[in-house]
């Protein structure tokens, strides 16, 4: 059944377990129309027309996992590294750990250093995924006078901040395959 997935960053005090249990769909429902009463976007008319499976939860930023291996075991994608939803970028950092992973293992003589240079090779990159998601997600819920700066500063945000070239680093990033694992480490011993 098709459906649309979507999340809020709500500025108030966390989600304790006796509230989750407590609070039924319909008053989620009403918590998000209030939420967005002041929207001039369809969210509004979407919440209070759809049939909502919620999930009033709290979000927490991993900036580091202390070790990504141990033994023959290793970890990928959420595991880890967990970015905010706001950096939409879970998908793709598995994907890209996935790729780091087989190139490692296909291009070094054992396991043990396989997975140290994987664990190396994707930490720089994810923990600066996971730091920008952080700042995203802090600066996402506005009250009505940051709502209504927002809809005057954030066009020129957009201008001239964030833009096509400021943001490369994430959406530009490419692996490829062909290159040797040795080259990439060679240069991130360099960068360091």
């Amino acid at each position: 059944m098709p459906g649309t997935v979507w999340f809020a960053n709500v500025p108030r005090a966390e989600v304790t377990p006796d509230e989750r249990a407590a609070t039924r769909a319909a008053q989620w429902q009403r918590q998000l129309i209030e939420l967005f009463a002041g929207d001039h976007g369809p969210a509004r008319d979407l919440i209070a027309g759809g049939k909502l499976e919620l999930a009033g939860d709290n979000t927490y930023d991993l900036p580091s996992v202390p070790i990504w291996h141990r033994g023959p075991m290793v970890i990928v994608g959420d595991a880890a590294h967990a970015p905010s939803p706001t950096s939409g970028q879970g998908a793709s950092m598995a994907a890209e750990d996935g790729i780091v992973l087989a190139k490692c293992l296909r291009d070094l003589p054992d396991v043990p250093r396989a997975l140290a240079a994987y664990e190396r090779l994707r930490c720089p990159r994810v923990e600066r995924i996971v730091a920008e998601g952080a700042r995203s997600s802090r600066t996402n819920s506005a009250g009505p006078v940051g709502r209504a700066l927002q809809g005057l500063l954030l066009p020129l945000v957009f201008r001239f901040l964030v833009t096509e070239k400021s943001k490369a680093w994430i959406y530009g990033h490419h692996l490829d395959w062909q290159i040797p694992i040795s080259r990439e480490l060679s240069q991130a011993h360099r960068a360091v």
